[in-house]
C-alpha cells in the first residue's frame, strides 16, 4: 500500500482514535473497533445537497499508506472523511468521520457503507495537528480538534 506511480490517492492527516476501554466494542464491528488510527484523507460536503463526492485534502499532509508506529506495532491506518451536514431541527451543522475506500477504476475515494445508516459508535478521533481546526473552522465556523466517528452500523 505504499505510494508508487500507478497509485494516486490524495494524501491525508493522521489521527488518533479515542474510546473508553471499558465499555468494550460500541462500534459494533466498525472501523474503530481495533484501529488506533485513522488517516482522514477528505471532505464529504452534504450541507446543501448529497452529492457522494469527497474532496480532498490539501497538499502536506501524511502519503497515503504511510504506517504508524502505535503501541510498539506497525499499521496502516483505515480511512476517513469528515461528513458535514445540517442539524434537522435547528440552525447549524455537525461534522462526523465516516469510512471511505478507494475506488481504483473511478480514482476517487467513496463512502465504505454507502446507502447504509451508520451512526455514532461511542468512539473519536482527533490530532494536535492545527490543520483539523483550521479544516473544521473552515466548514463548521468553529475550531474543533476532535470528532465523533460514526462507524457503527445494524444488521
Amino acid at each position: 500500500m505504499n505510494n508508487n506511480e500507478n497509485d494516486h490517492r490524495p494524501a491525508g492527516l493522521l489521527l488518533d482514535v479515542y474510546r473508553a476501554h471499558r465499555l468494550g466494542d460500541c462500534t459494533n464491528g466498525g472501523i474503530s473497533a481495533a484501529a488506533d488510527t485513522l488517516l482522514l484523507v477528505g471532505v464529504l460536503d452534504e450541507r446543501r445537497a448529497r452529492t457522494g463526492r469527497i474532496t480532498s485534502l490539501p497538499s502536506g499532509c501524511t502519503p497515503h499508506g504511510a504506517r504508524s508506529h502505535v503501541g510498539g506495532r506497525e499499521q496502516i491506518s483505515p480511512t476517513v472523511a469528515v461528513r458535514i451536514r445540517r442539524h434537522a431541527f435547528i440552525e447549524g451543522s455537525y461534522a462526523a468521520l465516516v469510512g471511505v475506500e478507494w475506488n481504483a477504476d473511478r480514482r476517487r475515494y467513496e463512502l465504505t457503507e454507502a446507502g447504509r445508516v451508520v451512526m455514532f459508535g461511542g468512539n473519536y478521533a482527533g490530532t494536535s495537528d492545527s490543520r483539523l481546526g483550521e479544516l473544521s473552522e473552515r466548514y463548521l465556523g468553529h475550531r474543533s480538534m476532535i470528532l465523533p466517528i460514526r462507524d457503527r452500523t445494524e444488521g
